[in-house]
């Protein structure tokens, strides 16, 4: 009589396990158990059998299918599979212990430059602190050849190997101030002076110098749109551009009006307001020549776009196409520069209410005082 065959049927339990094939392929190996039973004459090739595995199910909707954990290993905590990842708590740190830490391995992934082995990061620290304390005490006594002494060693400090950017908390537009009032007769000599807030023709070059280096040194870049850049170096430069040529003339219709004193005779009196007026008349000519170049350069630059879209400049391009307008409204010498002028006023206004127009595109909204003026 042939020997029986055994069959084994699977059984399934109630709670079947659900299993995705990440749990399935870091799960333990099993080891193969041979069929043990009393019946000694079965083939070798029933007792190799294994139970059959059961359906997997592939409900996407399943927490832990998704998770990738097994229902038959304990549950890590929490809430999971909903809780946030926990990240590790372990030793922050600094950049100092890093770097020491990484010129320590074999081979080093870090080089110290050469000299900062043997000056600590703290000692160019407190250095640095001492200079600023320096050149913000030097600033209030408006000492600023001694600030501009201190504001040159920081820009040469290094710290950790690294030079200190001049766009970092402030220092550019303290630099600027500086070289502006370091050139200037005033300086802390006499304080009336000082409070005439006179900037010397050698402040205002040195000062536009400097910017123009900036320019050039840090110009505008679309992968760091929000970089201290030219797009912030070219307002600040066109504003002291105005600054200069607003000075100048002051100085000229105070130069013009000391020189120029009050007698009783009406003849001389007749004759002397008109030298006065002939003097104003040049003085306004000679402001409007420098307002049109500023103007010419600041349209030449807003051809291209971001500068053709910057609030700063754009405000401020108005406040230069609104004075354009007046001058060429009150220099006029002939009627013919009468019509002229008049005519330049209106394209200059227009300009203005362009401006503007750009400004109310970009979101940004104008003073009100422009706005009262350009309409």
């Amino acid at each position: 009589m042939p020997p029986t065959a055994h069959h084994f049927t699977p059984v399934y339990p109630l709670h079947e396990p659900q299993h995705s094939f990440r749990s399935k392929q870091y799960a333990p190996p099993r080891k193969r158990k041979r069929q043990q039973g009393n019946d000694d004459d079965s083939d070798d090739s029933d007792t190799n059998v294994e139970p059959l595995q059961p359906v997997q199910s592939h409900d996407i909707n399943d927490p832990y299918r998704v998770a990738g954990w097994p229902e038959n290993i304990p549950l890590p905590g929490s809430s999971f599979p909903h809780s946030p990842a926990v990240k590790p708590k372990g030793r922050q740190l600094s950049s100092d212990n890093l770097q020491k830490e990484l010129a320590g391995l074999k081979p080093p992934l870090y080089v110290p430059p050469p000299g900062e082995q043997d000056t600590t990061p703290s000692l160019r620290r407190h250095h640095l602190s001492v200079l600023t304390t320096i050149l913000h005490t030097s600033l209030l006594k408006h000492d600023f050849v001694r600030a501009g002494r201190a504001w040159g060693m920081i820009l040469r400090t290094d710290i950790m190997g690294r030079p200190l950017d001049v766009r970092t908390h402030g220092r550019w537009g303290v630099g600027a101030e500086i070289l502006m009032r370091k050139f200037s007769p005033e300086n802390i000599i006499d304080e009336q002076l000082y409070n005439k807030t006179i900037i010397s023709d050698e402040g205002f070059e040195a000062a536009k110098d400097y910017y123009e280096r900036l320019i050039l040194q840090f110009p505008y870049q679309k992968t760091n749109p929000n970089a201290i850049s030219s797009l912030t170096f070219y307002p600040a430069m066109f504003g002291l551009c105005i600054y200069e040529i607003q000075q100048k003339c002051r100085l000229a219709y105070e130069r013009t009006r000391k020189d120029s004193p009050e007698v009783e005779h009406s003849d001389s009196e007749l004759g002397l307001n008109g030298n006065q007026e002939e003097e104003t008349s040049a003085i306004k000519r000679s402001e409007l020549a420098s307002a049109a170049s500023l103007a010419a350069r600041m349209d030449e630059l807003m051809l291209s776009p971001p500068f053709d879209t910057y609030p700063s400049l754009l405000q401020l391009r108005v406040s230069i196409a609104l004075w354009l307008a007046d001058l060429y409204r009150t220099t006029a010498d002939s009627d013919d520069d009468d019509d002229e002028n008049k005519e330049r006023a209106s394209m200059e206004r227009a300009k203005a209410r362009r401006c503007l127009d750009r400004l109310k595109a970009a979101g940004v909204t104008a003073p009100q005082m422009l706005m009262d003026i350009s309409d």
